[in-house]
């Protein structure tokens, strides 16, 4: 029976590393520590302290991948329901760079988020699935998708109507080596109203 059970889960691939937690992009001067991990943290106690304990939150996360943040944002206790936007197919460079096909990624998405009972996943891009969510509606919108200048300002201009007053929208990587999503968020926004330490970016709606 032992054997049967070592024989059964060898052939269960085990992730070492990832795009959040053992990070794959922790630069050798940051000495180890994962910024991609503490900006997420960084991001749960502003959004936090901005929404003041509100009890009824809503966030829409567009681009979900693994689920890494969605673990983080649902184990905040913050939100009282998740939606993540994420087809978990087409191209993607993170695949290649873990190694890992969409399989893989969908596996420890379902991991990631077998804890939680708040959060649904919608399999589509988020273009077509849209009109799903009335207008101000979601207090925070989080973008981690298409990070071509074209990709994040059409999920801007897309989601942005569904953010409820004084709601929070932003997103990953406002940083040279995505340039379309700088020049997306400041095209639209002029600039963030705060960026974090895994290059996160947020801007506040009161309209």
């Amino acid at each position: 029976m032992l054997v049967g059970c070592w024989v059964f889960f060898s052939y269960i691939p085990v992730m070492k590393k990832s795009l959040r937690f053992n990070s794959i992009f922790v630069p050798r001067e940051n000495y180890g520590v994962n910024l991609q991990f503490m900006g997420l943290t960084e991001m749960v106690a502003f959004v936090y302290n901005h929404f003041g304990g509100n009890p009824n939150l809503r966030m829409l996360e567009i681009g979900a991948y693994m689920g890494d943040s969605t673990f983080i944002w649902a184990a905040s206790g913050i939100f009282k329901d998740i939606y993540t936007i994420d087809p978990h197919c087409g191209e993607e460079e993170a695949n290649d760079i873990l190694g890992v096909d969409w399989k893989d990624v969908k596996r420890n998405y379902n991991t990631n988020t077998r804890f939680f009972n708040n959060i649904t996943l919608i399999p589509d891009y988020s273009y077509n699935v849209v009109d799903k969510f009335k207008d101000g509606t979601v207090d925070f919108i989080y973008i981690d998708a298409n990070h071509s200048y074209e990709g994040v300002k059409k999920d801007i201009e897309l989601f942005l109507p569904k953010l409820s007053k004084g709601g929070i929208i932003g997103g990953h990587d406002y940083n040279k080596e995505w340039s379309g999503v700088i020049k997306a968020v400041d095209e639209i926004f002029g600039k963030p109203d705060i960026t974090f330490w895994d290059n996160s970016w947020f801007k506040v709606i009161d309209k």
